[in-house]
């Protein structure tokens, strides 16, 4: 089992100059190409990817929070309890204590920050490494397939997570100034009018230029990335692993590059909640594949636990994807960071409507958007944010469903 997560990694395009990825994945795997990330911050989405489930049943909330991981609910732990290895290399959640040693990891090289002159947990010990991180993090992750041969035939886990494509953006030194292809923005880019978007959105002022430096320091540094996953793949097969292997590639959520005159996460508008999502395990998932349904971060849980058929210790609110179950909608929820002015939200999302609630520190309503995807995939006119009532959806449905879904649990989440 293995997983591979990169750092604020947007959806749209982000792949076209990650080759290594496309030759594993895309063209030995399926794509998912309406995947998302139920809350896009990392510290809690990276916790709903190792148990399955959503922020408000992990308790993960914000993203200082990693150090009440629900231990007992993770895949490391019941792979563990299983009598798998596993492994860590990489970034793990933000708020967990360089000093502390993850549990139910047999191995790890783990960092919190940073691309240069960084401090990794190797195993306990507390290094400097002054090499590139990410080529650092891919290292490690060779090493632990190396020692996984030596116990062989142990079964194992491994969770693969380079600090790209995250804030500062350095790249490596050889992709410094790399070309990596012209950007013409999108409609949201050249979005002008915000009269229909919440208050605290209305006084961005992002720059389509501004957006266009974005993109370009993200994607040199995913270049770092898409190295990692070529060596890794690179020595399974070296290893005769390729064909055991159920393997992962996604990201923790996505990345606003000036739609909405806005940069960064935390938002439920498209660039923030899409994430790349593939997925390959040889004789099971037929290359060169598209899946066309929703999924999400929830789903690699429920995933692995399918494929291994080991009994989750918890209900899991994501789906199996090697199953042929559809859902037909998804919730996407934030806890807010009052202190920077972002609300809380909730959303319901499906293929043809997105609904969004925001709401105050007390828990009041204060507003609301609903966008029709698949006439306005760029999210431009907010039927309920407009001047005119002639076109708004009918509301209480939309806020009883939303209710319902922010309690969810288990088989009753959408």
């Amino acid at each position: 089992m293995l997983i591979f997560v990169t750092d604020d990694q947007r959806a749209d395009s982000t792949l076209a100059l990650m080759a290594a990825t496309r030759k594993w994945f895309t063209r030995r795997g399926r794509t998912f190409t309406h995947a998302y990330a139920t809350t896009p911050l990392c510290c809690p989405s990276r916790t709903s990817i190792l148990t399955g489930q959503y922020v408000h049943n992990h308790g993960v909330r914000k993203n200082n929070q990693g150090h009440r991981l629900p231990q007992k609910r993770t895949l490391q732990r019941t792979l563990w309890l299983s009598g798998y290895n596993t492994a860590l290399a990489g970034k793990f959640l933000n708020g967990w204590p360089l000093e502390r040693d993850p549990p139910f990891f047999d191995r790890w090289a783990f960092q919190r920050w940073g691309y240069y002159d960084t401090q990794f947990n190797v195993n306990g010990t507390i290094e400097d490494v002054a090499k590139y991180s990410t080529t650092y993090t891919g290292d490690r992750a060779v090493e632990f397939l190396d020692e996984f041969e030596t116990e062989d035939p142990v079964p194992w886990f491994m969770y693969v997570a380079p600090f790209a494509a995250h804030k500062p953006f350095i790249a490596q030194e050889r992709y410094a100034k790399a070309n990596v292809g012209k950007w013409h923005g999108n409609p949201a880019v050249r979005e002008r009018n915000l009269s229909d978007k919440p208050e605290f959105i209305k006084n961005r002022r992002l720059t389509p230029q501004e957006g266009h430096q974005l993109r370009k320091k993200q994607l040199r540094t995913l270049l770092s990335a898409d190295d990692v996953v070529g060596r890794v793949m690179q020595r399974l097969k070296q290893n005769g692993e390729l064909n055991d292997t159920l393997a992962f590639f996604i990201s923790d959520n996505g990345f606003s590059w000036g739609e909405h005159h806005l940069n960064g996460k935390r938002l439920p508008y498209k660039e923030s909640v899409r994430v790349p999502l593939l997925m390959r395990w040889p004789g099971h998932v037929a290359r060169k594949s598209e899946d066309h349904r929703l999924v999400s971060n929830l789903d690699l849980a429920a995933t692995i636990y399918g494929a291994t058929r080991i009994d989750p210790p918890h209900r899991l609110d994501g789906m199996s994807l090697l199953k042929k179950k559809v859902r037909d909608r998804l919730l996407l929820e934030s806890y807010g960071n009052f202190q920077n002015g972002l609300p809380s939200w909730a959303s319901t999302l499906t293929s043809t409507y997105q609904y969004v609630e925001y709401y105050g520190r007390k828990g009041k309503r204060i507003f609301r958007e609903y966008y029709r995807m698949d006439r306005d995939p760029w999210q431009l006119k907010n039927l309920l944010g407009n001047r005119t009532h002639r076109d708004d959806p009918w509301g209480p449905p939309l806020k009883a469903q939303l209710a319902q879904d922010r309690a969810c649990i288990g088989d009753s989440c959408p």
